[in-house]
């Protein structure tokens, strides 16, 4: 009897819009997997496939292909803290510390950007963090609100976002505080009320709302339990800076007798919607009290670092991860960072703690990655949506091109990302399966028009505030 041989089968392999074929692909899922020799299929706006290229590449064609050989994929970057109400870079006066910076310099240089400013601005900001890998971030609180809206949905970038507010009643007095946006506690509340409607009104999806008020001791108790009441009723973050310095820690304790963090918990306005930028001085006994209320905390410390706030000193970094709070990194603005790579902040974020409390182990590598990535997808309120690279996330991705010094010898890719790469190495980027930067180029923005109107902008208002940013050193 003759048996008859089935064919063997040729599976047609799905079409989807893009594959990232090979190379090093490092989820952060929630095992942790990495794939030496990864794949990574998207369609529409989802991760549909993840795994071994052996197991997958035969079942996807993509419309697009990435070749991810000589390549590190991981989640897209998140940045904690990233104001978009910006002033000129490298032009603050050297010296001062937190309150003088922002008293000097920064407050004077944001009075005086106009609506068309804050457009120009906020293009060339979210362009930047795109550049380096950045794919989601938290503005604390900006001015011209619709302006800046239209910029961050041209870039593609996921946002939270809300209008600068205060009420220059908190514990560090209103001396040289600027007549720009003063309000009383009140209409305060109200300018916040109306930002969570202008964002939602303007219905991007990948811009949600916060309710951002200035903190650094410019906000009274009535505004500051207002806006956290606000963030919890309205399902939204509350965003402040909050505990920067000891100076403040000082500021506080003769206003009110209690520690900056002690004070918002006692007026009843640390909660699990409450999302507090720097948190540098913290005392150990806060820590728990951040913890038990579930509240999220950008830490940034390249700024800690220039404007000497003692994060090495009082920062608690591994007391915060410990306790299970959501803590991710931010690299703040033009002039208390410079920079908005967040690879850099991964850096600084394994290695302070350790040199702080002489303890190799008190942050690890890996921590400092989640800081960087995932962490931020919990803490800014994303994770419904994007998180690690698995399937069923939204396609939020960036790819490091690895053949270069700071990438090679490649062994581990952690280690190498951590401690030798920044952001100048970044390939391309994905938000939500759009590819928002090819082969190190943007593809919503012209870069170098940007820079001109940017640089033409900074030029007026440094004259108008009276700063000249020239060297120490003489320039001939």
């Amino acid at each position: 009897m003759e048996l008859s041989v089935l064919p063997e089968s040729n599976a047609i392999p799905k079409q989807v819009d893009i594959v990232i074929d090979g190379g090093w692909v490092v989820t952060v899922d929630g095992t942790r997997k990495i794939y030496r020799d990864g794949f990574v299929a998207v369609d529409d706006t989802k991760i549909v496939a993840v795994g071994r290229r052996e197991d997958l590449a035969s079942q996807y064609r993509g419309r697009k292909t990435i070749d991810g050989s000589n390549k590190v994929t991981i989640p897209g970057m998140s940045n904690g803290h990233r104001h978009l109400l910006c002033c000129a870079k490298g032009a603050m006066p050297e010296g001062g510390t937190t309150l003088e910076a922002l008293r000097r310099f920064i407050y004077p240089s944001f009075s005086r950007l106009t609506e068309e400013d804050m457009h120009t601005y906020a293009l060339h900001a979210t362009a930047e963090m795109v550049r380096f890998g950045t794919t989601s971030f938290e503005e604390p609180g900006c001015n011209h609100l619709e302006a800046v809206l239209e910029a961050v949905a041209t870039s593609g970038m996921r946002c939270r976002i809300g209008p600068w507010t205060w009420d220059q009643a908190g514990s560090a007095g209103d001396t040289d505080l600027p007549d720009w946006l003063r309000f009383t506690a009140p209409e305060a509340a109200k300018r916040l009320e109306r930002g969570v409607e202008t964002v939602r009104r303007f219905k991007n999806p990948r811009i949600r709302d916060a309710v951002t008020i200035e903190g650094v001791g410019t906000c009274s108790d009535q505004l500051t339990v207002a806006a956290a009441n606000l963030a919890l009723e309205a399902e939204s973050l509350m965003v402040l800076h909050k505990s920067t310095s000891e100076r403040e820690v000082a500021l506080e304790l003769k206003a009110y007798g209690h520690r900056p963090i002690e004070h918002m918990h006692k007026i009843g306005a640390l909660n699990e919607r409450v999302f507090m930028n720097h948190v540098t001085s913290v005392a150990d006994w806060e820590v728990e009290l951040i913890a038990d209320s579930g509240a999220r905390i950008s830490k940034n410390p390249s700024t800690a670092l220039k404007l000497a706030k003692g994060t090495t000193h009082f920062g608690k970094w591994p007391e915060l991860l410990d306790a299970g709070v959501r803590v991710m990194l931010g690299t703040d603005a033009e002039n208390c960072s410079n920079h908005q790579d967040i690879t850099r902040a991964i850096y600084l974020a394994a290695l302070l703690p350790r040199d702080a409390r002489q303890d190799p182990n008190a942050v690890s590598a890996e921590q400092a990655v989640e800081m960087g990535t995932i962490n931020g997808s919990r803490a800014l309120g994303w994770d419904d949506v994007v998180g690690g690279i698995e399937v069923g996330m939204e396609a939020d991705i960036t790819i490091f091109a690895a053949e270069d010094f700071d990438w090679r010898p490649l062994h581990n890719p952690i280690a190498n990302l951590v401690y030798g790469a920044t952001g100048h190495s970044v390939h391309t980027v994905l938000i939500a399966g759009e590819v928002v930067l090819d082969n190190k180029q943007l593809t919503k923005v012209d870069e170098l028009a940007l820079r001109e109107d940017v640089e033409a902008i900074d030029r007026r208002v440094l004259k108008e505030i009276g700063i000249d940013p020239a060297p120490a050193w003489p320039v001939l």
